[in-house]
């Protein structure tokens, strides 16, 4: 996951964040991620991104990561980043 981040940064020089808008796979509800790095890898706000089994995205709201820890990974999920 992290040279996905990588590359994602790579292929967007200009950013300092970028943002993933999607659904998550628990509830559906409309999730917004901001990623930026930092000194140590990665920081993420507004839920958990994971990868898929199929290489895409799968995204889960600050609601449902206590509340359910089972990922529903069904591989049909294609984040929606804004570059």
């Amino acid at each position: 996951m992290i040279e996905i981040l990588k590359r994602m940064f790579e292929a967007n020089p200009e950013k300092s964040t970028i943002t993933i808008n999607d659904k998550c796979s628990n509830c559906g509800c409309e999730t917004i991620l901001e990623i930026t790095p930092t000194s140590g890898g990665f920081g993420i706000q507004g839920g958990v991104l994971y990868k898929s089994s199929n290489d895409n995205f799968i995204v889960t709201c600050p609601a449902c990561i206590g509340a359910t820890p089972k990922i529903h990974d069904n591989s049909r999920l294609k984040s929606n980043i804004k570059r």
